[in-house]
């Protein structure tokens, strides 16, 4: 029995060309909504794959080596970015800081519903084209 591979087989292990770590599959929508404007996506269908190493340029790739790095999105990528505002819920803009004024100073949040009430975090319905890992 012969497999075959085509070009919409995803490589097993698929790893960032640039620092060698595994990616997170995501969907062509997401990084189209996550590019800035001038940033031309090629019209084939390969798969994109978020580049899971926070100390990694490179925020998408595809398995053929073609890199997105960070400095051509419109969003910061919450384990790639320490500097605030560091988003927790895109969807919302609900940011790091704005939840941590709620726990330690307004201090009317002890649970993640508390903090969902408060702020909004994680009730959002745009994941797919809002957070650039896709959900």
């Amino acid at each position: 029995m012969q497999l075959n591979l085509t070009k919409s087989t995803v490589p097993a292990g698929a790893g960032c060309p640039t620092c060698g770590a595994p990616g997170q599959r995501v969907r062509k929508t997401t990084v189209v909504h996550q590019v800035l404007p001038e940033i031309e996506l090629p019209a084939d269908e390969e798969q994109y794959f978020l580049c899971r190493n926070p100390k990694c340029e490179v925020a998408y790739f595809q398995a053929e080596g073609r890199v997105y790095t960070q400095d051509r999105l419109k969003n910061k990528i919450w384990f790639k970015e320490i500097t605030p505002p560091v988003p927790i819920c895109y969807c919302l803009n609900v940011t790091e800081e704005e939840i941590l004024h709620h726990v330690a100073e307004v201090q009317c949040c002890s649970t993640l519903e508390d903090i969902q009430k408060h702020t909004g975090a994680n009730t959002g319905h745009e994941c797919l084209t809002k957070n650039p890992a896709g959900g």
